[in-house]
């Protein structure tokens, strides 16, 4: 594998970092220098600040947005009303991705001044949920990001590498962000092809690098310090003087994952919890708080009748999005699990904004296999990436009843030939290995699990061990 040259950072931090913002219509360093400020308020003016958003949010849904309109009037909330506070909010069913689906266009303003560019989840569904992001949303979430990596000393321009799903093929799209991504120091190891040979590879581009830090799926990164450990490398010798922190997102952090990244990299594991629709939520501080970005987002925890559950109860993660005009999101289930910190409880770090104490992501994240003698999880998008990129499938799932099995269900349509089929046996036999039986079978509809879920990848093997 050949190793990228990095550029000075004097250049890709101060320099290219605001011209690409820039170029991109994002006012996100100017966001970063407001959250740098604003980190240090008390909790009221954070209140305040997140009330007056809320009144802009919410008159802009009003105006733009019929499906928000109608539900105001239903609601009897006039967004008009200068003592509309976050109470209020209350008083406004959430909204959930069926609502999303069945409402797209009513939901959307497309004649946002900030834009609005189509984007999608990963699909964990089964069906991607397609959406819109305006340039506000992004300087918003990116700035957060960015606020909090500052907790840990990483600037903009600092070498990165970061461990993480990569399509087969690359787009023209594609190609021209990894460029960009390359003027900026960022650096992409593709976490669904950890074979010992790539992972060999992996580990002397992070020697040759000297990332300031790691950025990854948390079970890809701890597959990847156990290889070095069976390589023999010493503990704390993986990093370099530049590396301060591993951040780790998109699955729930175990504890034997934590302590073989933190051994191995010899730096602090840094959680950052957030999703594609829901955009940036929150990330972990020194004293291991992790911190919701309050300027951004209201974060409320419901219960499955939809209300709030009592002070230090687990309930489902809803979020209103402060920033989000070209399709608002209000009282948005996200549908992760959370508990939030007594909002009386101070954090060492000085900072009053809101905690979540834990999260706990969707159950059926990942799949179990075999590596040569070895055993191995592998996250789920590995295997979603593929039928995603497979042309003619409204829906699909795949079971893993064993190690060495896996059933695919597809409902096609008339593109879904043999010879797509093949394709796509063919690269789930790439991620999974030669030794694995895999049938698809054609459905004209997939029912939902037992828990009313359409979850798209099932491991029993998974289950089984927990």
């Amino acid at each position: 594998m050949r190793l990228p040259l990095t550029m000075p950072r004097w250049i890709a931090g101060p320099i290219l970092w605001p011209l690409t913002e820039r170029l991109r219509g994002r006012d996100t360093m100017r966001r970063v220098e407001q959250l740098t400020h604003s980190q240090n308020w008390p909790a009221k003016h954070l209140r305040d600040l997140q009330q007056h958003k809320l009144h802009r949010v919410l008159r802009s849904a009003a105006r733009h947005c019929p499906f928000y309109a109608q539900r105001f009037r239903d609601a009897g909330l006039d967004v008009d009303d200068p003592q509309l506070s976050l109470a209020d909010l209350k008083r406004l069913p959430p909204i959930t991705r069926a609502d999303i689906r069945e409402h797209h266009a009513a939901m959307t303003w497309h004649e946002c001044p900030g834009g609005a560019r189509p984007y999608q989840t990963g699909g964990s569904t089964g069906e991607p949920l397609q959406f819109y992001i305006d340039r506000f949303r992004a300087s918003a979430d990116a700035a957060a990001r960015w606020r909090a990596r500052g907790y840990w000393g990483v600037r903009p321009g600092d070498p990165e590498i970061l461990l993480w799903g990569a399509p087969f093929e690359l787009t023209r799209n594609d190609r021209l962000r990894r460029w960009r991504d390359g003027l900026l120091n960022q650096y992409l190891l593709n976490a669904f092809d950890m074979t010992a040979a790539n992972m060999d590879d992996y580990l002397a581009h992070i020697r040759s690098l000297r990332p300031a830090c790691l950025y990854g799926y948390p079970s890809s990164l701890a597959l990847l310090a156990r290889h070095a450990a069976s390589r023999g490398m010493q503990p704390g010798n993986l990093g370099s003087d530049r590396l301060r922190a591993v951040f780790v997102t998109g699955e729930v952090l175990l504890e034997q994952d934590r302590e073989i990244i933190a051994a191995m990299f010899g730096k602090p594991v840094v959680v950052e919890y957030g999703s594609r629709d829901g955009g940036f939520t929150a990330m972990a501080c020194p004293s291991g708080q992790l911190h919701i970005a309050d300027e951004n987002l209201i974060i409320e925890l419901l219960d499955p009748a939809g209300q709030q559950v009592a002070p230090g109860e687990i309930g489902e993660i809803t979020l209103t999005h402060l920033d989000a005009f070209a399709m608002p999101l209000v009282r948005y289930r996200i549908g992760d699990l959370a508990r939030l910190a007594d909002p009386g409880t101070s954090c060492p770090c000085g900072r009053a904004h809101a905690v979540l104490t834990e999260v706990h992501g969707r159950v059926t994240d990942h799949i179990v296999c075999r590596q040569g003698s070895t055993v191995r999880r592998m996250h789920a998008l590995s295997l979603i990436y593929v039928l995603r990129e497979a042309e003619g499938l409204a829906q699909f799932r795949v079971t893993q009843p064993s190690m060495d099995r896996l059933d695919v269900e597809v409902v096609p349509d008339a593109r879904f030939t043999t010879r797509q089929e093949q394709l796509v046996e063919n690269r789930l036999r790439q991620r999974m290995g030669d030794n694995v039986t895999i049938r698809i079978h054609r459905r004209d509809h997939i029912p939902p699990t037992a828990s009313g879920k359409h979850a798209c990848v099932v491991s029993k093997v998974v289950e089984n061990d927990e």
